[in-house]
C-alpha cells in the first residue's frame, strides 16, 4: 500500500494538480493525460477519473455517466473498454499510437477479426459481429445480440473493443429502458486516426505510450503491457 501511494504522489497526480469537479474539469482532464481510465485499477497507480474527483468507481458514475459518452460522440476523446477491458478514455492525439500498439504494420493481424477467429483467438459471437458491422453497417446492441446470441455477448464486445476493430457511434436513447449503444467499425467513426495508425510502427506507438506510462510513475513491462494493451511480442 505505501508503494502504491508513493507511486501515485510522484506520478500522475504531479502531471494534474487542479481539482476535478465537473464533466468539464473532467474533458479537461483527460486531455492533458492523455489516456486514463474511467475507474481505478486494481493494485495499479492508473490515472482514472474516479480518484481526480475525489469518487470510488462506483459513485464517480453520478456525475459523469452522460458526459462519457458525450465526450467520445463529440470526438473530444475515444470511450470504450480498452485499458485492462475497462472504461477508459484515449485522447485523438494518442488515438493512432493505440491503434498501431495493437496491429500496425507487421501485426496486423492482432486487428483482424477472421484470422483471430481461425487461430481461436477470438469468440465465434464477436467474430459474427464484427462480419454485421463490417457488410450492414452501424447496429444497436439489441440488433447484435440477437443475431450473434447473448452468451458471452458483453465479453465479445470488450474484445472487439480492445483491439479497436469496433467502437460506440450513437446512442439508441438516453432514458431508463431505451438507454442503448450504436455500434460500427472503429475506422468509420475516426477515419483519420486509423489511416494515421496504418502507417505507424508498432515500435514506434509503444514507445510513446511508454513514455507516458513512465510520466504517470509507472515501468512497463511485457506482462504488464499485455494485460493492460493486449500487446504482443514484436
Amino acid at each position: 500500500m505505501a508503494e502504491r501511494k508513493r507511486a501515485t504522489q510522484a506520478g500522475w497526480h504531479r502531471l494534474w494538480r487542479r481539482p476535478v469537479r465537473t464533466p468539464a474539469d473532467a474533458t479537461a482532464f483527460v486531455q492533458a493525460l492523455g489516456f486514463c481510465t474511467w475507474g481505478p485499477i486494481d493494485g495499479l497507480a492508473f490515472p482514472n477519473v474516479a480518484e481526480a474527483m475525489g469518487r470510488t468507481a462506483w459513485t464517480v458514475m453520478d456525475v459523469t455517466w452522460g458526459w462519457k459518452d458525450d465526450v467520445h460522440m463529440q470526438r473530444k476523446a475515444h470511450y470504450g473498454k480498452i485499458i485492462k477491458g475497462q472504461p477508459s478514455f484515449i485522447t485523438p492525439d494518442f488515438l493512432p499510437d493505440f491503434v498501431a500498439a495493437v496491429g500496425g504494420r507487421g501485426l496486423q493481424v492482432e486487428r483482424d477479426p477472421s484470422r483471430l477467429y481461425a487461430e481461436g483467438r477470438l469468440p465465434r459471437n464477436a467474430h459474427v459481429i464484427f462480419e454485421h458491422l463490417r457488410s450492414s453497417g452501424r447496429a444497436s446492441s439489441g440488433e447484435l445480440r440477437r443475431i450473434a446470441g447473448s452468451d458471452g455477448f458483453d465479453r465479445a464486445l470488450v474484445e472487439l473493443q480492445r483491439r479497436f476493430v469496433i467502437c460506440k457511434v450513437d446512442l439508441a436513447g438516453r432514458t431508463r429502458g431505451t438507454y442503448a449503444y450504436v455500434w460500427d467499425l472503429g475506422e468509420r467513426f475516426w477515419p483519420d486516426a486509423y489511416a494515421e495508425a496504418a502507417g505507424t510502427s508498432p515500435g514506434a506507438a509503444r514507445s510513446r505510450i511508454r513514455g507516458r506510462l513512465r510520466e504517470f510513475g509507472l515501468e512497463p513491462d511485457p506482462a504488464l503491457e499485455s494485460r493492460l494493451f493486449l500487446w504482443r511480442a514484436l
